[in-house]
């Protein structure tokens, strides 16, 4: 460790993380945050675990609401036939997908945490967090479409949030 640097946060120190979560900064830079204005030195993971043990929650920026553009005046016979949409609905009786996540007995070694996840469609992934809180996954059987993707993460976030 640096000489000056720490790995203890303070209750003031924890009131500027919680002002910059709330302003909207990242975990990367509020441990970038901590080092440079405060002088404490945490991984990613601590930062992480931080933000966890103290219930901070990083604001996310609103998404930006634009009003409709006004309809262009329109020759009366365009008017008669109806705009098509937009998009296209989703199909009717397509379920959500959600996948199986399971967490190993046994940790590989060098790692927080390890264990698999199964979807419907027959693709396994077996995944682990590092101890520098890094991700990684390998591929079991069949590859994962975009949606499973985004249904592995948020299950991970699950279990991530429970501990």
């Amino acid at each position: 460790m640096i000489k000056g640097m720490s790995n203890k946060v303070t209750d003031e120190q924890l009131d500027m993380v919680r002002s910059w979560a709330a302003g909207g900064v990242d975990l990367n830079g509020i441990q970038k945050k901590l080092v440079a204005e405060c002088g404490v030195h945490l991984t990613y993971m601590e930062v992480r675990f931080l933000l966890l043990d103290h219930g901070i929650e990083i604001r996310r920026p609103e998404p930006e609401v634009r009003p409709a553009p006004a309809p262009s005046p329109e020759p009366e016979a365009a008017a008669a036939t109806p705009a098509p949409q937009a998009s296209a609905p989703a199909a009717p009786g397509q379920a959500p997908v959600v996948p199986t996540m399971t967490l190993d007995d046994l940790q590989i070694p060098g790692t927080l945490l390890s264990g698999k996840c199964e979807f419907p469609s027959g693709t396994k992934v077996a995944w682990q967090i590092d101890q520098m809180g890094q991700l990684s996954c390998s591929q079991l059987s069949g590859s994962m479409t975009p949606e499973e993707q985004q249904a592995f993460v948020f299950e991970l976030r699950q279990i991530l949030s429970k501990m």
